[in-house]
């Protein structure tokens, strides 16, 4: 058996692609880790998605 299903209003099915240099993506490595986020992909969406609504 393996995980149910995801409902298709929380599919997350989209890439958005942001070129980074090495200095770039360690400093967001490290903020989201010290965030305590699950992932930096989660931290960046989180990030994102409030400063859109802001």
């Amino acid at each position: 058996m393996g995980r149910p299903p995801v409902p298709m209003h929380l599919k997350r099915d989209k890439r958005l692609v942001v070129m980074l240099t090495d200095d770039e993506m360690e400093m967001l490595a490290s903020a989201a880790q010290t965030a305590g986020t699950a992932t930096l992909s989660d931290w960046v969406r989180d990030v994102l998605l409030a400063a859109a609504k802001a």
